[in-house]
Formats: C-alpha cells, structure tokens, sequence
C-alpha cells in the first residue's frame, strides 16, 4: 500500500490540501507563532489557493487543544441564512424542492468571522500581519494545482463570465502551472487584515452582496452581516474502548459519527480484518440507523431542541435512509505548535464553486450551504437559522492527552470517514499516516457502496458496489500526530497537499 504523504518534526507541523497553505502556517510557526496564528495564514491561504473548495465566502469551524489548560474547545464558524429565506420563498421560487446552486443556496458567510474569533481568543501574533501570505498569493497569483483545475473543468459550464475571466484566463479550464490571479480577493483580504471582520460584515462587501443577493429575489438585509456572530460551542464527546472523540455539536452533524461509533462499539471490530466484507457489513448496520436519526434529529439547536443524549441511545432497528448523500468540496488542515496546542480545521463553500454566485466586485463565490436545509423537520428552512451542516473536525485523546486530529473534505461522506478513522486508529492500531492513506468505503445512499480498491467486496447482495481505484475520490484528509518527543503531519495521497514542519 501506498503510504500518504509525511513529515516527522521536533517541534512544530502542518498538514493541508495546498502546498502554499502549508508553507504559509510552516512560516508562522517558524517565526514563534503558536498553533492558533498558523491556522489563521493557512485558512486564509487555503481560500485564496483552493477557492472552489474553502473560499472566504464559506464557512469555518475548529477543534482546538490548548496545551496551557488541557482543554479542547470548538469553534461554530457557520454562517445563517438571509432573514428573507422563508419556507414560502423556497416554496414559490424552488417549487418546494431545496436547489443544488444558485442564490436560494446562500447562507452569510461565516468564514472570516470564525478565523478572526479563533485568533481574538487564542492567538499570540499580530492579525494583520498572518494575512499578508493570502493578500500576496491573491494580488500576484499562483500556479494553478490539479485540485483547482479539476474544480473549475467540473463547474466551467455554470460559472458566469467574470468568473471566468478569474480562473479560466486563457478561455479553457486551466491546465496545472497556469496562472491563477484574483485581484479583487486579494484586496478584500487586504483591508480584512487592517480592519478586522469589520471590514467584511459592516462595510461594502457585505452592502454588495446583500445588494446582489436582494437583486436576485433573496430579501437580506446588512443587518443580516452586521449582526453575525460565531459561537464557542462545547464539543461532543465519546469513550471509544478508551479513546476518547471529540466532535462538532449541532447544526454541525458530527454528533452522527458518534452514534456510528456508539453502535460499533457494541458490535466490535477487534475480529475482523481491516479490509474484510466483514468490516464493512458491520459498519454499515452502524451507519444506516446513524443517518436516519441524523435527519430525524439534527439541526440548529438555536431553534430546535436537541437532546444529544436521546439521539445517541439509537440502535439498529432505526429506519434506513433511503436518500443519496450529498457531495461536495471542502479543505481541511491539521497543526500542532511546539507548546503542543492543536488546531483541527475545516473550511467550505459546500460545492465546487459554491452556489456559483459570483461577486466580481469582491472576487467572492458565494456558498451553497442553504442546500442542506429540508422543507421539514428540525433542519426546515427559517430564516437567520444554520442549516445542519456537513463540516466537522475531530481530535483524538487517550490517557495522556490529544494524540491525533484529523480532518477530510466529504461532505454528507463525512460522519462514515470519521468512524473509519477513528477505528482505524483504535481497533487497527494504525499510525497517522497508515490511517490517511488506508482504502475507504462510502455510502452513496440507498443501496450505492462505493469501495476503493482493497478491501473483500460484500457478497450478500445487499449493496451495489462501486469499485474505485486506490487512491480513489473518496474525500481528501489531513492530520498530525503527537507520540512523544515528535509530531508528524500528514497530508492525503488523494489530494495536492504537502506536509511542513521544523
């Protein structure tokens, strides 16, 4: 097996889907910033270099451990939806079905807001000063790489001429090495770095997309920016045979992975193989109750009671979901300083591109988190609420304190590679980089498996299996590793990335 790609440091390292990103939080932590100023200039590097993926129009949310307290803490850096996004509205202009793109998917983005609250709490170097990558990676440009290429050939027929004009330049989707500028962005980011979020939710950024959005038939206000906040959350948490997981809490559906490790903890896996049918017959009875109570349940706890202790006593006699799941593309990176704090992050504008608004003015793709709202339930359409949410990170911790974090892109693919990795680590004693680069198998909804390369394909008829090469699409991750006197980061094989560290 192909292993992923790794570095072992002293001191301090970073794993991310950008060579740049990485090499931007590599710098910081080179310099003596902590964990938490290196996360600021690969996130905001990440979404000028992979914009499709986690652009500044998006989202952001963070797992932190700080070595001081021997605490983890987690960041909601999700954005709400416009104050004039009612279930009427989608109703008339959607005809009662939730769209993939456009502008009924656009929730304010919460990404500048959640990096900038990350740094207010926990940083140590000037703001200002851990933008300066991302303004000079926007304002002069970048080879594209093949993530990006692939983004923009994957979504080149929607996107609008201005567009385009930004990532196509020569007419035709990229070819990797060719270069990418955007100006705009790089000037948005730039008096970001002078004026705080300020400069984004109370200033001409927001007046224009509001503005746009409202041409487009969205009813928002600039109140709906203005007022925008994003939330210190306690994370969740589980005993996996004496591990425990930390992970995202409501609207963010990482309380789903929980419940698939809750369900195979009773089963165990300790008997069969890594890559056996039996494994995978065994996570799947855990995986199918899970997303049931998962859109039973879930939502946005601001305006539906959830009750995680009730959600995490399913069993598996829970209804299956017979929906598919949501693709989409997200970036996500791991970070560990030389004091020992951890960063897991994650950042997203849902689908390539987003919803495909484009700003041009802001050099901004708007995202399409909206899309994962239901006309139902608890994760009903309703004005100024989050909808639930595929982005999650998680850390791992045994006696002694966080060993690993990790996070992938995935979407609604997510909750299954968390309880993949998470087992791997705990049931297959795999290392960091044995777990990121192991074959996976995904659920597709339905009866659709989807199964890289590797494993014993199921016999029992109860699936259509997809077979997929290895390395396969299934999702790009990234993690660092504590064990002793060293850290390792991680970055996939599937992806672009490279690790750094020092």
């Amino acid at each position: 097996m192909t292993l992923s790609k790794t570095i072992i440091a002293e001191h301090a390292a970073v794993a991310s889907e950008h060579p740049l990103a990485s090499m931007a939080g590599y710098d910081v932590l080179r310099k003596g910033g902590n964990a938490f100023d290196a996360a600021v200039a690969t996130s905001f590097a990440l979404a000028v270099a992979f914009h499709p993926a986690g652009g500044i129009g998006g989202d952001f949310f963070g797992m932190f451990y700080e070595a001081k307290s021997g605490k983890v803490s987690c960041l909601n850096g999700s954005g709400w939806s416009p104050s004039g996004l009612t279930l009427e509205l989608m109703k008339t202009k959607a005809g009662g079905k939730i769209p993939k793109f456009g502008p009924l998917t656009c929730v304010i983005p919460g990404f500048i807001g959640g990096v900038w609250e990350m740094h207010r709490k926990l940083g140590t170097s000037e703001f200002s000063d851990l933008l300066g990558p991302s303004v000079e990676l926007a304002g002069n440009g970048f080879p594209a790489g093949e993530g990006i290429c692939r983004s923009v050939a994957g979504a080149y027929q929607d996107l609008s001429k201005e567009a385009r004009g930004v990532f196509a330049p020569a007419g035709e989707p990229p070819v990797p090495g060719e270069w990418i500028r955007q100006e705009a962005l790089g000037r948005i980011i730039s008096e970001v770095a002078k004026g705080g979020p300020g400069a984004f939710y109370s200033d001409w950024p927001a007046e224009k997309i509001a503005g746009t959005l409202d041409s487009l038939g969205i009813p928002c206000k600039l109140e709906d920016f203005s007022d925008y906040k994003p939330e210190w959350v306690q994370p969740l948490t589980l005993d996996y045979h004496g591990t425990t997981v930390f992970e995202m809490p409501p609207n963010s559906m990482g309380a789903t992975s929980l419940l698939i490790l809750k369900l195979l903890s009773d089963a165990g896996l300790s008997n069969v193989g890594s890559l056996s049918r039996e494994r995978i017959a065994r996570t799947m009875d855990a995986v199918l109750p899970a997303y049931a109570r998962r859109d039973e349940m879930l939502g946005d706890p601001r305006f539906s009671s959830i009750d995680i202790d009730a959600f995490l006593s399913a069993d598996k006699q829970s209804p299956a979901v017979e929906g598919k799941v949501a693709e989409g593309d997200t970036t996500a990176f791991s970070i560990v300083d030389a004091d020992g704090n951890i960063v897991s992050g994650i950042q997203s504008l849902f689908q390539h591109f987003g919803s495909r608004v484009f700003i041009p003015e802001c050099g901004v793709f708007l995202n399409s988190r909206a899309s994962g709202f239901s006309m139902a339930g608890p994760n009903k359409v309703e004005p100024r609420k989050r909808p639930l949410h595929t982005l999650s990170s998680m850390i791992l911790e045994k006696e002694g304190g966080p060993y690993l974090a990790m996070g992938t892109s995935g979407a609604d693919y997510r909750p299954l590679q968390h309880a993949l990795f998470v087992t791997n680590s705990v049931d297959y004693r795999m290392s960091a980089e044995e777990n990121v680069a192991h074959p996976r198998f995904l659920w597709g909804g339905g009866r659709s498996l989807l199964v890289e390369e590797g494993y014993e394909i199921p016999s029992d008829g109860r699936f259509d299996v997809q077979r997929l090469p290895m390395p396969g699409k299934t999702g790009m991750s990234q993690a660092v590793e504590v064990s002793g006197r060293y850290k390792k980061a991680v970055c996939d094989i599937r992806g672009d990335g490279i690790p750094a560290g020092y």
